[in-house]
């Protein structure tokens, strides 16, 4: 590999040349890129020419490189903007789930509502509760049971979306 130390011998107007195409900060990564693309698939008898590097030769490899690296960055940038709208897209509609949840809690019975409530935000189990409010485990257990299931039924295929990230088909009523 001479014909790499010859070549290199003009890596400062390499980086200038790439810097001069747009690269700015990127520019020696381009031109390390350049280096590994011609190890692999230099055609040795046009990059040296009478012992000496063809530099047109290496003019379009820098540009080459630097193309693939621009495409390479906007697709990067492209899919970091995709799953940035994804992940604000999906606290979103979490948070539109969770107003539909407290929605429909707030048409209950002031019993329910306030048992499952306090279930929910105690982070107590039925047999704690049924301690701390002196009501029977078996009505405790009912009251939720009937509880959960209206969630089900006011959010359930909402909860199914949400789980399967088709996030725009979630939709809640003003």
């Amino acid at each position: 590999m001479d014909w790499l130390k010859e070549i290199s011998k003009d890596h400062k107007e390499y980086v200038a040349i790439a810097k001069r195409m747009g690269a700015g900060s990127f520019a020696e990564d381009v031109i390390q890129e350049m280096y590994l693309r011609l190890i692999d698939h230099a055609n040795l008898q046009k990059l040296i020419k009478d012992g000496k590097c063809n530099k047109i030769y290496i003019y379009w490899t820098i540009r080459n490189t630097y193309l693939l690296h621009k495409e390479k960055q906007k697709t990067q940038i492209e899919n970091i903007s995709l799953e940035y709208k994804d992940e604000s897209m999906k606290e979103e509609c979490y948070g539109k789930l969770l107003k539909k949840i407290n929605d429909e809690i707030n048409t209950w019975h002031w019993y329910d509502k306030m048992l499952f409530e306090l279930y929910r935000d105690s982070g107590k189990s039925i047999r704690e509760l049924s301690k701390l409010t002196r009501i029977s485990v078996k009505s405790i257990w009912q009251t939720l049971k009937h509880c959960k299931a209206r969630i089900k039924d006011a959010v359930g295929e909402d909860y199914e979306d949400f789980r399967n990230t088709d996030y725009e088909r979630i939709k809640i009523e003003q």
